[in-house]
């Protein structure tokens, strides 16, 4: 007795392409559903940096940050919001008291007052944060990238 019958009909196998293709978009479409697609950190204020041949990159820190942008004509901005110097100071004194570890982010256009830059970094340090950046844009060989300092 047999187990297997085998049959002589000349049958020979056929990859079946449908089956194939069906696979490929199930992971085409896995991929598209997973990939996360990041773009470019958009900024609330554009504002020109100054540039300087010394400046540092920053890398992304684990501490809270508190971007304070300040615009040619003096406006000053917490992330997208406009905001006094006596809000400005009371925003960063609940921000330190949320997390010890706060970090100002400071981005002034070249043509701020020096006297506007210096009252936000002494709202700062009334607030109790002295982790403060200002940014600037590096100058390479005739090139301007941004950077930290």
């Amino acid at each position: 007795m047999r187990i297997f019958e085998s049959s002589r009909s000349g049958y020979t196998p056929k990859i079946r392409i449908i089956n194939l293709v069906d696979i490929l978009l199930i992971l085409l479409l896995f991929l598209f559903v997973t990939t996360t697609f990041r773009a470019p950190e958009q900024v609330a204020v554009q504002v020109a940096l100054p540039e300087a041949k010394t400046a540092e990159a920053v890398g992304k820190g684990k501490a809270p940050r508190l971007v304070v942008t300040v615009t040619p004509d003096q406006k000053i901005f917490l992330g997208k919001d406009q905001i006094g110097l006596v809000a400005l100071e009371q925003a960063m004194r609940e921000a330190k008291g949320k997390d010890r570890e706060v970090t100002v982010e400071l981005s002034a256009d070249r043509n701020v007052s020096y006297g506007t830059v210096v009252a936000i970094v002494d709202a700062a340090r009334a607030a109790g944060v002295h982790n403060i950046t200002a940014f600037t844009k590096k100058t390479v060989a005739g090139q301007a990238e941004p950077a930290g300092r």
